[in-house]
């Protein structure tokens, strides 16, 4: 989750809810003209742009892997490509967010009601990410767990589970909805995310969490969320 001022987004593979501190939005969903909201979910892989008039943005980026984001396709989506959140709805989200996060100093405890109180008010079950099959929620814990992604990760979840990679990649995409190289590139943004957080630079954060260079960090970045890397640590309040 973040705030910031006034972000566009593209075409992402993680579900979106996106709420407006103050003001409204205008969103543009595949490219059918202006919808005004306060709140919007919508789903991955949809292509999209969202502006706030420069009042503050808050973004939840929900990983497909999560039970969360199975939860929001059935309930809240329905298979439609987004829904718009009630303004009363809104109104109470912007309200416990002012009381528990927006801070000088916000600890996990705060921040984690937030996120609890505002799943509650949509409805949703807050858990971690689930799998059917225990071969891909081992997979799941490992990578999540780890401290840096590379090029031998795959190779190295394929031969404890004992499957072929491209058996391996067949079921993940089966189980998780995405294709596991975007996934991972996923939770290497993340891990560089939290890194940035904590008031590490580009360069070191990319190269932790496992790319080849900051500037990979800040294409893939763009590519997957719509924003650079120097964007996020310069506009942005990431949780």
């Amino acid at each position: 989750m973040w705030d910031t001022d006034n972000l566009l987004f593209n075409h992402h593979l993680a579900k979106h809810i996106i709420l407006s501190l103050d003001g409204d939005l205008i969103c543009t969903i595949n490219s059918n003209g202006d919808l005004c909201c306060k709140g919007i979910i919508i789903d991955s892989s949809v292509l999209h742009t969202v502006q706030s008039r420069n009042n503050k943005l808050l973004v939840f980026l929900i990983d497909e892997a999560s039970s969360l984001a199975q939860d929001m396709k059935k309930n809240l989506l329905c298979g439609a490509s987004y829904s718009i959140i009630p303004p009363e709805m809104v109104c109470k989200m912007r309200r416990t967010y002012k009381k528990s996060v927006d801070l000088q100093e916000t600890t996990r405890k705060q921040y984690d009601y937030f996120c609890h109180r505002t799943f509650s008010l949509l409805n949703l079950n807050f858990e971690e990410q689930i799998a059917k099959d225990d071969r891909i929620q081992w997979a799941l814990n490992h990578v999540s767990n780890a401290s840096s992604i590379d090029t031998e990760t795959i190779s190295a979840i394929c031969r404890s589970v004992h499957l072929s990679q491209s058996r391996f990649s067949h079921l993940f995409k089966e189980q998780v909805g995405v294709p596991l190289s975007s996934y991972l590139a996923l939770l290497k943004l993340r891990k560089a995310y939290q890194l940035l957080l904590k008031n590490f630079n580009i360069t070191f954060a990319a190269i932790t969490a496992g790319f080849n260079s900051p500037s990979h960090f800040s294409s893939t970045s763009r590519k997957f969320l719509g924003i650079t890397a120097s964007e996020i640590k310069g506009q942005c309040k990431i949780f």
